[in-house]
């Protein structure tokens, strides 16, 4: 088999557990479990709710996404470059003290 073929069957197979898992749901279950996660977390439940219908309502276009993938990656290599600093300044003052406890 190529690996063209290989991921073929495996999506295949993918998409048939999905419609196997969701013909095995009952919608009434499943509204009484939104419904009490709704009750238990309302703050939340609204958020989605705001989210979903902001989505739905086209309000994610090229250019939002554009902007939220800029913040997200400006947040990401802040982050990662103070932890990158913090630990470069740990290691830095670990040498310092072997090197003062040194004869």
């Amino acid at each position: 088999m190529t690996e063209g073929e290989v991921e073929a069957t495996q999506e295949r197979d993918a998409r048939e557990k999905a419609d196997d898992a969701l013909g095995r749901l009952d919608a009434t279950e499943v509204t009484r479990a939104v419904s009490a996660f709704a009750r238990e977390n309302p703050h939340v439940a609204l958020a989605a709710a705001a989210g979903l219908g902001f989505l739905l309502g086209g309000g994610l276009t090229p250019r939002v996404l554009s902007k939220l993938g800029s913040l997200a990656t400006r947040s990401y290599v802040k982050s990662t470059f103070a932890q990158a600093v913090g630990t470069f300044l740990d290691e830095q003052a670990r040498s310092q003290g072997q090197l003062g406890s040194s004869p």
